[in-house]
């Protein structure tokens, strides 16, 4: 036990959890207790979650000079042109990151966290080895389930990282009980900023002194990003001319066939879905793309209602046993993919519609 947490308080120091943390076959939630336990014993913190429950609104700290700063930083032109860039690349991104910071609990306003974090770039790797929107450590992103190995990267994976990043942050505000301390944890680690606060006495964010120069202004400047969305209300009318067209592979296929298929240029797909390092989507796995990248504009009327997936059959089937495997409408298909023909070849791949959403989601395919 103590191994595990002095491992776990060292390397916390630089943000990330330890090796530790990482062993086959440990069960996140009992790890996670151990952390709340020893954390509780050693800086005698109270961290029930159920005593602490998420404010739902952040307070803009306006009073305070580095926010103030980071407001100046922002009225220069060209500081606020790039930010109106960062800002336009996450849109993208926007609905599936609310749709599940509501589901987890998180207040809405720490979705715009990710623009700080990776300016929205999806493919984004740090110096320090952390990548994705969330930017998460390996450590981190397999304490809350992800796989990260040499064949897939799920810290990549816009859903799955979004999920562990709002646990994480629920996590981090059960520890410390305020959103802005929360905040720091995510960039410092928790380790760092339970040394500070111990140290100094504090009990909130804007009194901790001698943290990394990154933290000091990680805090402010995401304060200052909300304030401007807000201000702008770049989010409020909800309309977003960008959609993330999400798409069920039932079959083993390649990026570079999918990419294909929809019309979307290689490199976007590649950008979007980096969680596959050896550019191979295994079957049960989603592809994320752009909406405005797809050229094959026939399957965009059925984003928001149906369900998309890929198959690409091992040997000849017709079409009509592909329907009626999957539940869908044979002559759909054939709409869809404009197949004049009633069969399907070996490596041809299909796209299927699920127009009843809802039922329940087309199993993963075998021919």
């Amino acid at each position: 036990m103590h191994r595990f947490f002095s491992c776990f308080f060292t390397t916390l120091l630089a943000g990330a959890f330890c090796g530790a943390l990482e062993v086959s076959g440990a069960p996140v939630d009992s790890i996670v207790t151990t952390v709340e336990k020893e954390s509780a014993l050693l800086f005698k913190t109270s961290i029930s979650k159920k005593e602490q429950l998420p404010e739902t609104e952040l307070s803009i700290p306006w009073d305070k000079p580095s926010f103030q700063f980071w407001l100046s930083y922002y009225k220069n032109r060209w500081n606020r042109m790039k930010l109106i860039s960062q800002i336009d690349n996450f849109k993208v991104f926007y609905p599936t990151i609310k749709k599940i910071f509501e589901r987890e609990g998180v207040p809405e306003d720490l979705v715009f966290l990710a623009i700080v974090e990776s300016n929205g770039d999806p493919s984004a790797v740090s110096r320090a080895g952390a990548a994705g929107l969330w930017q998460l450590m390996r450590g981190t992103a397999r304490l809350y389930g992800l796989k990260v190995n040499w064949y897939i990267d799920e810290r990549f994976d816009v859903e799955k990282s979004t999920v562990a990043a709002a646990k994480y942050l629920k996590y981090l505000y059960s520890l410390f009980g305020r959103w802005d301390l929360a905040i720091a944890a995510y960039n410092a680690g928790p380790g760092t900023i339970f040394k500070r606060l111990k140290a100094l006495g504090a009990d909130h964010f804007w009194d901790l002194t001698k943290l990394p120069n990154e933290t000091l202004n990680y805090v402010p400047k995401f304060y200052a990003v909300l304030s401007f969305i807000k201000e702008k209300n770049l989010f409020e009318d909800g309309r977003n001319s960008v959609s993330l067209v999400k798409i069920k592979v039932l079959s083993k296929t390649s990026l570079y066939q999918i990419s294909r298929k929809l019309k979307v240029p290689y490199h976007i797909a590649k950008k979007f879905n980096r969680q596959y390092r050896k550019r191979v989507v295994p079957a049960g796995h989603y592809v994320y793309v752009p909406s405005n990248f797809v050229k094959k504009t026939d399957i965009l009327k059925y984003v928001d209602s149906s369900k998309i997936y890929v198959y690409v059959p091992r040997k000849r089937e017709k079409i009509i046993s592909i329907a009626r495997r999957f539940g869908v409408d044979a002559k759909l298909i054939k709409e869809i993919n404009r197949l004049k023909r009633t069969v399907v070849y070996r490596g041809q791949p299909i796209l299927i519609v699920k127009r009843d959403y809802g039922r329940e989601e087309i199993a993963d395919g075998k021919s």
